[in-house]
Parts: C-alpha cells; structure tokens; sequence
C-alpha cells in the first residue's frame, strides 16, 4: 500500500510540474520528495523484513533397529584363513596393510560396505 501511495504522488507530483506555475512547482516538488521518503521507507522495511531469519520446525521419525551392542568380529587372511591379530596391521599411506605371518601373503584391507 505505501508503495502504491509513494507512485501515486510521484505521478501527481510530476502533473503538478507540468502546469508551470510557480506554486504548482512547488506543491509538485513537495510530492515528489514526500514519494521518495516513502520509497525509502518501504525500502528499509523490507530491508528488515528480509535480513530476519526464517524458523524451520522439521520432524523426523527414525527407527533404530538392533541391540546397540557392538561384537567384535575375528579378523582372517583372505588367503589362508588364518586368525590375524593387532600386529599383523600396518596403516600405509592412509591404507590398512595385512601381512599374515603364516602364509606370507601381503594385501590391503578393505571393509566391506554396510548396505
């Protein structure tokens, strides 16, 4: 609405600048500069409208399964089948490195994916 007004005497402001006289002048100017002070105004109250954060309530449903306990899981060569232990593990750049003191075999490890 303050928007519309602001236009609106923008318009009748610049009518009154066409007729010439000098009142008219001034009373087109005068409408012309109380039009602007609404443009600001209006541009300052969506400036603060728009810089206030929005809220966003979102709910999720989640269903845990399983018991929460963790087991550990004996770790084997790939090659042998043997039992390995702690020591049989080297990180190598990043990498875990399996070296089977049974069977000699050297190899990465990789985890199997969880899906």
């Amino acid at each position: 609405m303050l928007l519309f007004i602001a236009i609106f005497l923008i318009l009748l402001g610049a009518i009154f600048i066409i007729a010439g006289e000098t009142l008219n002048l001034v009373t087109g100017a005068v409408f012309v500069i109380i039009a602007m002070v609404l443009l600001v105004v209006y541009y300052r109250m969506e400036k603060v409208a728009a810089s206030k954060p929005t809220v966003v309530n979102q709910t999720f449903n989640v269903k845990m399964e399983g018991s929460g306990q963790l087991t550990q899981k004996q770790l084997v060569c790939k090659s042998c089948g043997a039992p390995l232990t702690d020591k049989d593990l080297k990180v190598v750049s990043g990498g875990v490195v399996v070296h089977c003191p049974y069977c000699g075999t050297t190899y990465a490890l990789e985890e199997a994916p969880k899906w």
